[in-house]
């Protein structure tokens, strides 16, 4: 297998990891609450993933992945509050 090859197999894997199996029909608009919700559920997916990995190459790519999941989720919640959305569980 070439390097590219095995580079787009754990692209795609971690993108099915990091998908929410229960939204696959994903409504149009989703609220920023839900939004919230779901970014937070991509970092700790991604925090899983991160601790998962043990190749060097794979770990680079868990915490790319784990930072991008991590800010989405600090600019979401930032965006909540700015609007005054709080959580309720």
């Amino acid at each position: 297998m070439k390097k590219e090859d095995i580079a787009s197999f754990f692209s795609k894997l971690s993108s099915y990891l990091l998908e929410d199996q229960d939204s696959i029909v994903k409504p149009k608009e989703l609220s920023l609450n839900d939004e919230v919700k779901k970014a937070h559920m991509e970092l700790v997916s991604a925090e899983k993933y991160f601790q998962s990995v043990t190749d060097p190459d794979l770990v680079d790519h868990a915490i790319y992945t784990m930072e991008a999941a991590r800010r989405k989720y600090i600019y979401l919640l930032k965006k909540a509050r700015e609007q005054g959305i709080t959580s309720r569980k």
